[in-house]
This record gives structure tokens, C-alpha cells and sequence, in this order.
């Protein structure tokens, strides 16, 4: 029978069994009946008891050679909580944060239809008059954010976009443009090399910007994460302060969001 007075009030089994589990978890390799009871520090007899159970579930398997390891339920399960993170949730302080330690405007941007797309920014201590809002698109070729997912989306889901502000920004003759697709593919390459992108007055006159990529659990990335301010004050150096809190902040978010660095 399961006993539901526990030192917290909770069900002193299910704390048991969890206990063991983590055990298991935690080692980073199967383990024997003898050392999941050393580490848990519980009695070889019970520990096999709760084993079973646990293989039951699908949480732990039994290994051919006798020793005890995660069953394929855990997978499931990791991917199941993976799945229902928010990204744009867990940047929500990190992004309060960066703020505080940089003084300058920040934005979140996914990837739409029109392009790289503003879902949240916070205003720096020293207003910039540009038109930044929830649902602000910004142009792939010319942005930060935007040739951050240049270079990381498939070239399959950028290239037309991309084509479109070609024709336009010809037809504007803007002086800072890429003039053609091999243009285009060296700021691919120079952003996956940074692993940071840079615009300076290219899509606002006078504003700055770094951008860096937010990844998912899955590898593929899910979000941007930008820094901008007036290009006469804005550290824009690869290696300066920005580029450093900036590549850090998008390094939290997405290992919160489940992304592991290879």
C-alpha cells in the first residue's frame, strides 16, 4: 500500500521510487542493482522491488547483461515536455536582464511569412523614433534579425523573400544593398562565422544593430534575439560588450528552450 505521510504530506513511495530513478538518471550510464542501491542509499531488496515497477512503466529497462538503465518512455516523455516550452516565454527575463546590462533596445523576432517579424521589444533609456512594434516586419538582407535567419533557415524558405528585396532595393538603388545572391551568400557565411549578425545604418540611417540566433530542442533555430541603439554610441564590435551579453542571452534561451550545443 502506498503511505501518503512523507515529510512533506506527499506519498513516501512515489518520493522512493523518484529517488531511484534520479539515481539511475544521474549516472550517465547503466548501472547494477549493487550501485543503484550504494547511491541511493536504499536496501538492495526494496530498490529491486521498485525496479520492477520502474521497468513496468516503461521508465527503466533491464539491459541484457542484468544491469538497469532509462527506459524508452523517458524519451518520449523529454520530448513531449520539450515540446511544450515557449520560447518567447522563457526570453521574456532574459531579455529584462540584457536590458539592465547593456542600456540598449532589444527585440525578439520569428521567422513569418513577410520575413523576420518583431512578437516582442523593449524600449532602451534613450528613445529611438523608429517604427517598432509587435507584428514590424524587417527586410531579410538588410536587418540584423534577418540575416540571422538567412543563415541558419533552409534556403528553401528564404530564397524568394530574398529575390523580392533584390528587385527592390535595385529599384531603390540603396547604397549599403547586396547586389546579387553571391553577396548575399558571403553575409550568410560571415554570420555563421560570427555566429552574431551586424547592420549599421542599413535599415534605419543612424541605428546600429547585432543579432544572434535562439535555437530549439531540436536544433533548428526558433527565434531572434537583437540589440540596437544610436550607431554613434552602439557597441557593434564582434567582440565587444554587446556581442558578448548578446550571444550569451540567445545561449540561455535556447538552453532553456532544450537546445543542446554539439
Amino acid at each position: 500500500m502506498t503511505q501518503a505521510n512523507g515529510p512533506r504530506g506527499g506519498v513516501q513511495s512515489i518520493d522512493v521510487g523518484m529517488r531511484i530513478f534520479k539515481t539511475l538518471a544521474g549516472a550517465g550510464s547503466s548501472l547494477s542493482l549493487n550501485q543503484i542501491s550504494q547511491r541511493s542509499g536504499i536496501h538492495p531488496p526494496k530498490v529491486h522491488r521498485y525496479l520492477v515497477s520502474l521497468c513496468h512503466s516503461g521508465m527503466v529497462e533491464k539491459t541484457a547483461h542484468g544491469r538497469y538503465d532509462l527506459g524508452p518512455y523517458v524519451l518520449q516523455l523529454g520530448v513531449s515536455y520539450l515540446s511544450r516550452l515557449d520560447p518567447s516565454a522563457i526570453a521574456l527575463p532574459v531579455m529584462e536582464r540584457l536590458r539592465e546590462q547593456t542600456d540598449e533596445g532589444i527585440i525578439l523576432n520569428v521567422w513569418g511569412d513577410s520575413g523576420s517579424t518583431v512578437i516582442r521589444w523593449f524600449q532602451s533609456r534613450h528613445p529611438i523614433s523608429v517604427g517598432i512594434r509587435p507584428g514590424a516586419t524587417f527586410m531579410t538582407t538588410m536587418s540584423a534579425s534577418g540575416r540571422v535567419f538567412l543563415a541558419w533557415l533552409p534556403e528553401q524558405r528564404t530564397r524568394a523573400v530574398v529575390e523580392a528585396e533584390l528587385r527592390q532595393l535595385e529599384a531603390e538603388q540603396h547604397p549599403l544593398r547586396p547586389r546579387n545572391l553571391a553577396e548575399v551568400e558571403r553575409i550568410k557565411q560571415e554570420t555563421r562565422a560570427r555566429g552574431l549578425a551586424r547592420v549599421e545604418g542599413h535599415s534605419v540611417r543612424g541605428i546600429s544593430a547585432l543579432a544572434a540566433p535562439i535555437f530549439d530542442y531540436r536544433g533548428d533555430i526558433s527565434l531572434t534575439l537583437a540589440l540596437f541603439g544610436f550607431s554613434s554610441s552602439f557597441d557593434s564590435d564582434w567582440d565587444g560588450d554587446n556581442a558578448r551579453l548578446l550571444k550569451s542571452a540567445a545561449e540561455d534561451i535556447s538552453r532553456q528552450s532544450g537546445y543542446i550545443t554539439r
